[in-house]
């Protein structure tokens, strides 16, 4: 029988333990990475959960700054719509797309025409006063709306002059041009529908339809 060396003897354990010791390395160096792994998605979680609440902060303190803004300017002009015994022909409403302030026919305009009536010129002029004090940051559209009496030519032409009459008139008291824009809708957006009505319901939402609107948006 033939024993082995002792060269043999001293290194086949060796190799056997090298190959083993072989098998264990690359299980632990796997382990490590999937816990590296691990560890980077919970981070990479937590820091854009962080991120998502910083940025809800941020935004709920703008949309506040604005809307107080806004809304101060509100409680101006509904001051001024009481203190004129305008409230049955003078609105303003408080949204997401900003502040709408609402004439009905008449109170700008006479039936039918474009230019602003003496009214306008001393009852409503405070209400304009208080829009041309403004902060530059804040836009301003004129929205001119007819009802559906006469050519549709005519209440697109006619409601687009109010708005540019609008326009100049707060051109006068000093505001920008490149914070204002014009609209005219003529009769296509009612405020209230004509079908079906006749007699005073008729009238009384064609009076509704006859408007001008101002709003002051960012």
């Amino acid at each position: 029988m033939t024993h082995p060396s002792i060269f043999e003897t001293v290194i086949r354990p060796q190799r056997r333990s090298r190959k083993k010791t072989g098998e264990s390395l690359w299980l632990m160096s796997y382990a490590d990475l999937t816990t590296n792994l691990m560890a980077l998605f919970v981070l990479m979680l937590s820091m854009s959960q962080v991120s998502a609440q910083k940025f809800d902060a941020v935004s709920q303190v703008v949309t506040r700054q604005r809307t107080d803004s806004l809304d101060e300017l509100k409680k101006q002009i509904d001051k001024q719509i009481v203190e004129q015994k305008l409230t049955a022909s003078v609105s303003t409403e408080l949204g997401m797309s900003g502040l709408m302030v609402e004439f009905l026919g008449g109170v700008l305009f006479e039936q039918g025409s474009d230019r602003l009536s003496a009214f306008s010129a001393n009852e409503a002029m405070p209400i304009l006063q208080i829009l041309q004090r403004t902060d530059r940051k804040y836009m301003l559209s004129f929205e001119g709306h007819t009802d559906d009496v006469g050519k549709d030519e005519t209440n697109w032409a006619l409601s687009s002059a109010r708005g540019v009459a609008l326009l100049n008139k707060m051109r006068e008291l000093q505001v920008a041009q490149d914070r204002m824009s014009i609209a005219g809708f003529g009769s296509t957006r009612p405020k209230n529908s004509v079908e079906g009505k006749s007699g005073v319901e008729l009238e009384k939402a064609r009076a509704s339809n006859r408007r001008v609107v101002i709003r002051v948006y960012q």
